[in-house]
């Protein structure tokens, strides 16, 4: 699940990129969006206001998770595309460990190679 914020309140959007970290991405990459207003976007929309929505303020971070992920389900379900999403999520975790492998080997690269320089 990946998700983008368009929110009016910055306080709102603090608050949400501090609970979600890495879930929040730029909106072209993200499977739909939170926001805290009503807009006419090409994503779907989790919304979250004071009195309606797929949200209610005041909310705690794990009742946020567990309505993301309850919204996140319906999407999967609605799209009917749960097999065409499997084989992605398994490339992109493919892709994640090779660059994984990498960087481990470039950082210990790396500090071998200072350690070297320096003569530790």
């Amino acid at each position: 699940m990946k998700v983008a914020l368009v929110c009016q309140s910055l306080l709102l959007s603090r608050a949400l990129k501090s609970f979600l970290g890495d879930l929040v991405v730029p909106y072209k990459q993200c499977d739909f969006v939170i926001s805290d207003k009503k807009i006419e976007l090409d994503k779907p929309i989790f919304y979250i206001s004071s009195n309606d929505g797929n949200l209610i303020i005041p909310f705690s971070k794990s009742s946020l998770l567990i309505e993301l992920d309850k919204f996140f389900q319906r999407l999967i379900m609605f799209q009917g595309n749960v097999d065409d999403m499997m084989p992605q999520s398994k490339h992109a975790l493919d892709l994640e460990k090779k660059i994984t492998v990498l960087t481990e080997k470039f950082r210990e690269e790396l500090i071998q190679t200072i350690r070297g320089y320096y003569g530790n």
